[in-house]
């Protein structure tokens, strides 16, 4: 038998933080856990797009491959580092855009089916691996950006449609399937993220043109939208949201057309932050009161994108700048 003091026994009591990042490197779908870097298995050049750990501590990732032949997209996505190729006509590009599991056990990961030759976009889901059409009749392109579930099971999903001439890009949703229109099409919107709240109140964020010509961030709140301000020669794209204790956090990729730099902001209900000039936004989300911003950021005017995240405004680079990188979604997992 071997005895040990008690100052050598783990402090069981103290959380253990993961946080995985996915995104791409040097054309590779990749994830990082705690700053190490995975590469996971596909075929061609790929990327990974989002990310989603079951209270199991399974984790799921999405993203997409490209035929090195055919240059045709195949949403893909991975559980536990192994590949699952979903459903697809074989003429056909797919892209997978994110992903979730309910507390049910069925996965959805959604995005759009990019129709050959004419470029044509429809939005789609895949339920447990069999694809299901979000696009209507009435409109001529559809795509769909992010999904929550909510413990009760309902799916919502955030995207847009046009119908050219008829109208521009609109902003919608889907509720089970069901869509809701959030804008009139009269000018250029669209609905990139969503959260619901445990009381099944509708966040989403997005874009929008504004009589200046620059688009700005918006967002909803069932249905009610707020627009984010911008200055002469300024505009901000590539929204996320997330709410938490009562607050409302959204993040967007501020360009400054004057100087063509763009910046990641974000706010927190009416308060900005600034985080890193020369970079992008993909994702936010806020865990135990803390602020995580995954995206892109170049260290000079002319080296390759590399991937980051930022936790709290402090930044983490993941790669070295030796081939372009982007970090595209984020999960962190506290535990004992």
């Amino acid at each position: 038998m071997s005895c040990s003091n008690d100052d050598d026994k783990p402090n069981d009591d103290k959380p253990i933080t993961d946080v995985y990042v996915v995104g791409y490197a040097d054309n590779k779908a990749m994830y990082w856990k705690n700053d190490k870097a995975f590469i996971l298995p596909s075929e061609g050049n790929s990327f990974a797009r989002a990310i989603h750990i079951t209270n199991s501590n399974d984790v799921f990732i999405c993203g997409t491959e490209f035929d090195s032949n055919t240059s045709l997209g195949r949403a893909v996505y991975w559980k536990n580092g192994e590949k699952i190729v979903l459903e697809a006509n074989s003429t056909n590009t797919t892209i997978a855009q994110d992903i979730e599991v309910s507390d049910a056990g069925d996965v959805f990961v959604i995005g759009r089916e990019q129709l050959f030759p004419d470029g044509e976009r429809k939005a789609v889901y895949w339920k447990n691996g069999i694809k299901v059409y979000l696009h209507s009749n009435d409109v001529s392109t559809s795509e769909s950006y992010d999904i929550h579930i909510t413990t009760n099971g309902d799916t919502y999903i955030a995207g847009n449609e046009r119908d050219s001439p008829s109208f521009e890009s609109r902003a919608v949703y889907w509720k089970n399937g069901n869509r809701v229109i959030l804008s009139d099409g009269s000018v250029e919107t669209e609905s990139q993220s969503i959260y619901v709240t445990d009381t099944e109140d509708v966040y989403i964020s997005g874009v929008e043109d504004t009589s200046s010509g620059y688009p700005t961030a918006v967002y909803w709140n069932n249905g009610i939208k707020i627009v984010f301000p911008v200055s002469d020669g300024t505009y901000l794209v590539n929204s996320s949201i997330y709410v938490a204790n009562n607050k409302v956090y959204v993040s967007a990729e501020e360009h400054d057309s004057n100087s063509n730099v763009s910046s990641t902001v974000y706010w927190e209900n009416n308060n900005k932050f600034n985080l890193s000039i020369g970079s992008f936004p993909n994702q936010l989300i806020v865990v135990d009161n803390d602020v995580y911003v995954v995206g892109s950021l170049r260290q000079t005017s002319s080296s390759p994108w590399d991937a980051v995240y930022w936790k709290n405004g402090t930044k983490n680079i993941l790669t070295d700048g030796s081939a372009t990188a982007s970090a595209n979604g984020i999960a962190v997992r506290t535990s004992n």
